[in-house]
């Protein structure tokens, strides 16, 4: 019991030491001559330590009224933390004309990022949003992308909402990954998959199929699927196609009532791609 008393002790020591880790400390000296450096600049979350090094007393007092000193002795010093952003001027109550500033920088805003569509079919669009955390208005977020196998590139420029929303319109014709951008920060990246477009014709008893996207689909291969009667659909025949992507092929089906689909394996999509499906055909054979 002894033992873990001591490693529960340790681990909340260690979360202290990590809590305060980014926080930082700036010294102001008070001179006989006022206050060195007399302009102080840090971030939301650092302190400011006053440090007499002058033989008098003086007194720290801010001028809106968010913090004072005790009577500083020579060798005294006096720390406060800062949890707002702004600027702040302060004097010595001994010494009024004697003055300083302390701003105080507010963190990066974090932007967000999310897809309405995490895979489209080529030619399709979709969106992407997210917001600033600050929530400001009429901020400008940047968008970029980076197509699969191509460097990052610039899409749009949008203005946030009132509440520090924004959504760009996506177009992308293969695998992409996007990225918003508000000064500083940037989001994570969002990953649209893209599906070839795959479209099954008929015409009397001959089928036509045809595979669309970036690449050429010569020799690739895609199913003909039909929909069993308890709603899966199973493999019916192989077609592979020509050099213009595109195949005409005849079946042999049952009688009766058939539903039909070509289906491109992620296997045959190429690189950047995901697997895809045609629309569902009906068929009656009499």
């Amino acid at each position: 019991m002894k033992k873990l008393i001591m490693l529960a002790a340790v681990g909340l020591a260690a979360l202290v030491v990590a809590g305060a880790a980014g926080a930082d400390t700036k010294t102001v000296q008070i001179t006989r001559n006022g206050f060195t450096p007399a302009a102080t600049t840090i971030n939301v979350g650092d302190s400011v330590t006053w440090r007499n090094a002058d033989t008098v007393s003086h007194q720290v007092v801010a001028n809106d009224g968010s913090f004072a000193s005790p009577v500083l002795k020579a060798g005294d010093t006096y720390t406060f933390t800062f949890q707002k952003a702004g600027k702040v001027t302060f004097h010595d109550s001994f010494a009024t004309r004697r003055t300083g500033t302390v701003t105080t920088n507010a963190p990066a805003a974090q932007v967000s990022l999310t897809a309405s569509s995490t895979t489209i079919t080529y030619g399709d669009n979709t969106t992407v949003s997210g917001t600033i955390s600050n929530q400001l208005s009429n901020e400008s977020v940047n968008l970029t992308s980076q197509p699969y196998g191509k460097g990052t590139q610039a899409v749009a420029t949008q203005s946030t909402q009132s509440n520090g929303a924004f959504t760009f319109g996506v177009a992308p014709t293969i695998q992409t990954s996007y990225t918003a951008h508000y000064k500083t920060s940037a989001s994570p990246a969002v990953t649209i998959n893209v599906a070839p477009r795959v479209g099954l014709g008929r015409f009397g008893n001959r089928y036509t199929a045809k595979v669309t996207s970036d690449l050429s689909y010569a020799g690739h291969y895609v199913w003909v699927q039909r929909k069993a009667p308890f709603g899966s659909f199973r493999n019916v025949k192989r077609i592979y196609l020509s050099s213009a992507s595109r195949a005409t092929f005849t079946l042999h089906l049952v009688r009766g009532h058939s539903i039909l689909r070509l289906v491109l394996p992620d296997s045959q999509a190429g690189v950047g791609y995901v697997a895809s499906a045609s629309r569902m055909i009906s068929v009656t054979k009499r």
